[in-house]
């Protein structure tokens, strides 16, 4: 029970009705940032749902990592769902992705390798150079949201630019145009499935290509015709096929299609569960193309970027 209550010097001091008595001190911008009727307002992820011409209208950079504030391409990173940043030196790479959050380890360890090897059955590392078909990375595992880290380690064979596509752009435009295909591919989960002798595991996840959230919003996008088995009932598979196919057809479409050439240093960050990527084919007979991957749970990023925005509401000046 308070005994006095006074208001100074931007403050609240409280003498409360004790033996012998307390007093409490707050600043009244502490009391305001922590009111629980209105609650503070909780920063909104900001999004740019792009496609070619907006980014033709604005060219995305490659920043480099020397000169470039950390919230200058976290903030693209955010807004677009990638960013790509320059010259950093590969001895380098595993204290600057530990510095944004901790490596999220899989089967492939730490970082796994993207180049050229005899007798891959990944077409990924074909000695053939094949394209790469629009595709989402681990649908098949139970994990948190990730982002992809693509390390240019070596790259200079002819063709192998990559292409990224927004998939919530996507999703978006495919929803307003066809809202009876959009709720078909919400609510009818897939068989993701991964046999991996080599290491002996076989995974396998059921999830529908568009995850939605509570407010029937696209939160995730699940796409992998390498790793995607359809276990539909024969009465359900029609429909689907024609719901799949709409989408297929706006993936390929190349309005949506970002193209660019990864340099040796580069480093590309992509939120995975937002965007699409893929390669085109290289000629392995003209030089070398080598990447090196890695990925990160969104959250951790996600929460470095809430801890900027939101420390005053939490750390008090003595």
């Amino acid at each position: 029970e308070p005994l006095s209550v006074e208001e100074k010097n931007g403050e609240i001091e409280i003498i409360w009705k004790e033996e012998p008595p307390h007093k409490s001190i707050f600043p009244v911008s502490w009391l305001l940032n922590h009111a629980y009727d209105p609650s503070p307002q909780q920063p909104e992820e900001q999004k740019i749902l792009w496609d070619r011409a907006w980014l033709d209208a604005h060219p995305p950079k490659k920043y480099d990592i020397h000169s470039c504030p950390e919230d200058v391409w976290m903030s693209q990173l955010f807004t677009l769902g990638f960013t790509v940043l320059k010259n950093i030196n590969p001895d380098n790479l595993d204290d600057f992705i530990s510095s944004i959050g901790p490596i999220h380890a899989t089967e492939y360890g730490r970082f796994g390798e993207l180049k050229a090897m005899p007798n891959s059955t990944d077409i990924g590392q074909s000695l053939t150079g094949h394209a790469l078909a629009l595709h989402t990375d681990r649908c098949h595992v139970h994990e948190p949201r990730l982002v992809q880290v693509l390390y240019c380690v070596d790259n200079n064979a002819s063709g192998g630019e990559s292409l990224l596509v927004d998939g919530f752009r996507i999703a978006t435009d495919f929803h307003q145009n066809h809202q009876d295909y959009f709720q078909i591919l919400a609510k009818t989960p897939l068989q993701f499935q991964d046999f991996d002798p080599m290491r002996g595991y076989f995974f396998s996840r059921k999830t529908p290509i568009l995850e939605l959230d509570w407010e029937g919003k696209v939160a995730g996008i699940y796409f992998s015709r390498k790793t995607c088995n359809w276990n539909i009932p024969f009465d359900e598979l029609e429909a689907f096929y024609e719901a799949y196919s709409a989408f297929c057809r706006y993936l390929k479409d190349p309005i949506y299609e970002y193209r660019f050439r990864l340099e040796p240093g580069d480093c590309l960050l992509a939120q995975n569960f937002r965007i699409i990527h893929g390669r085109t084919a290289y000629d392995p007979l003209s030089g070398h193309r080598h990447l090196r991957w890695a990925t990160i749970a969104w959250d951790y990023i996600n929460a470095r970027q809430n801890f900027e925005m939101l420390k005053h509401l939490y750390l008090m000046e003595n």
